[in-house]
């Protein structure tokens, strides 16, 4: 989607997931929020198209083949990508939530909630532009 002429740029979220349909689901509902959105079947993909424009956070499935989301969010900051991440896990295992904790990731297990990945997205967008969520 274009901005109109003048208009405020929309936000930009990335997601990253290997799951299609999961993918496609979360653009359906980020884009019905007014997000601009960004998707990638995986790390290598991401990485591949960088430089990007300034997003607002980036949405990133933990268990894919390749690279694990804890990777691919090192590798990020390696690069010097600042935005907030956040972190989908559908295997609940407190090894993963000790690895993003020490990361430094919000992390969020699936299956989302509409309401909780909306909350963590607000609350992304908010410390991206230095407010208070």
């Amino acid at each position: 989607m274009q901005a109109a002429p003048g208009a405020e740029p929309q936000p930009i979220i990335i997601i990253v997931d290997d799951d299609p349909g999961a993918l496609n689901s979360l653009r359906f509902l980020l884009e019905s929020e007014g997000y601009s959105v960004k998707a990638f079947l995986g790390g290598p993909e991401l990485l591949a198209d960088l430089p990007f424009n300034d997003p607002v956070c980036l949405i990133i499935d933990f268990k894919m083949p390749v690279m694990d989301g804890i990777d691919v969010f090192r590798r990020l900051r390696e690069l010097n990508v600042g935005a907030p991440v956040i972190l989908m896990t559908g295997h609940p295992d407190p090894k993963i939530a000790t690895r993003a904790e020490a990361a430094g990731l919000a992390l969020i297990e699936k299956p989302l909630s509409q309401d909780m990945l909306l909350s963590a997205v607000h609350a992304a967008r908010a410390r991206h532009i230095g407010i208070s969520p």
